[in-house]
């Protein structure tokens, strides 16, 4: 019995089991209900269509980590993806089209990081206003321009050349998380990432520039919106105000169900892109099944919340496991010791 409890402790405390096991569950059930779910090409498609979900979380688990919150990547992603299209017709160089959509990201991620950092302000308030100014920017600019249609075959290429098998798209995004995940796991840089997360008080004693890592973090995270968003208007080819709204909503459920603590310097990048895959194959499968699409943004807020709850309560139940349990003493110790001699 004791073997078994402290199995059962080591796999529940590995970190990515039980998003895995909900992910492994939904699609099984998909599957079943639905036959046209496990078709390949339909998943290709559905996969490819979410491509920035997965680039995003990926920035915004980062930050996360770090002890911060992004509230702007979903306009900023869209944002980028209407700066590198603008670029693209009006004739730049592919790669000056891409460097266009990634400096806008890593422009309001440099905001975003010495705002907070220089002046000391809430996390949540900055981006929150960040986000409405990137979702602003994106009014006008489409109010001033028809973003439809250019003719780089070059730049629309980025997202859909064939690799394998995949999209391109799908294959830069899975090297960026696997990128990501080696930087937070196999550096000391990613290390120093995780330890500011954890507090100021424990940084501070080991040495660490709790602002400049936060300033870093912010910059990968607006780096990757604005590549999020050229591969976006690669995809489509068009670009409409409101692009990409949302998504950070989608991003932080989906960092939140793969084990990423919102309380900083807890988490991984491979699981917050696991969380990721389980709300679009969610959203695939609804879709599949013929139900409303407003019905998603409910279930992002459900997912939201259940993340949070299971994963403390899994959390405490393997420390449960864990916890070794007294073994009684015998009936003959309880008897109180006398000397002897008397």
């Amino acid at each position: 019995m004791n073997n078994f409890r402290s199995g059962a402790a080591r796999f529940l405390g590995i970190e990515g089991v039980p998003i895995l096991l909900a992910f492994t569950a939904v699609a099984v059930g998909f599957a079943v209900a639905v036959p046209s779910f496990a078709d390949g090409d339909s998943v290709k498609y559905y996969l490819n269509e979410e491509v920035p979900v997965f680039i995003i979380t990926a920035g915004l688990a980062f930050v996360i980590i770090a002890g911060g919150i992004d509230l702007s990547v979903g306009a900023v992603l869209g944002l980028s993806a209407g700066t590198s299209l603008w670029a693209s017709m009006q004739g730049f160089n592919p790669l000056v089209s891409v460097l266009v959509g990634v400096g806008t990201g890593l422009a309001f991620g440099l905001v975003n990081g010495l705002v907070i950092v220089k002046f000391r302000l809430n996390d949540f308030i900055v981006t929150l206003g960040t986000l409405n100014i990137a979702a602003g920017l994106l009014v006008v600019l489409t109010d001033h321009v028809q973003l439809v249609g250019t003719s780089n075959e070059t730049f629309l290429g980025i997202a859909g050349t064939t690799v394998g098998g995949l999209t391109s798209a799908m294959v830069l995004t899975a090297g960026i998380i696997a990128a990501l995940h080696l930087v937070l796991v196999k550096t000391a840089f990613g290390r120093r990432i995780r330890a500011a997360g954890m507090g100021s008080a424990p940084a501070l004693v080991a040495g660490l520039d709790v602002g400049r890592l936060k300033l870093y973090a912010y910059l990968v995270s607006g780096a990757l919106a604005g590549f999020g968003g050229v591969l976006l208007a690669a995809r489509l080819n068009s670009v409409q105000s409101g692009m990409a709204g949302g998504y950070e909503l989608i991003a932080i459920a989906a960092a939140v169900l793969g084990g990423v603590s919102l309380a900083g310097g807890r988490g991984g990048i491979w699981q917050a892109a696991l969380g990721a895959l389980l709300l679009v194959t969610l959203k695939q499968g609804f879709r599949l099944m013929g139900v409303d699409p407003l019905i998603f943004s409910i279930i992002t807020g459900i997912c939201i919340l259940l993340g949070v709850i299971v994963d403390r309560n899994v959390r405490r139940f393997a420390l449960t496991l864990r916890t070794p349990q007294p073994v009684p003493a015998p009936a003959g110790d309880l008897q109180p010791a006398t000397s002897k001699g008397r």
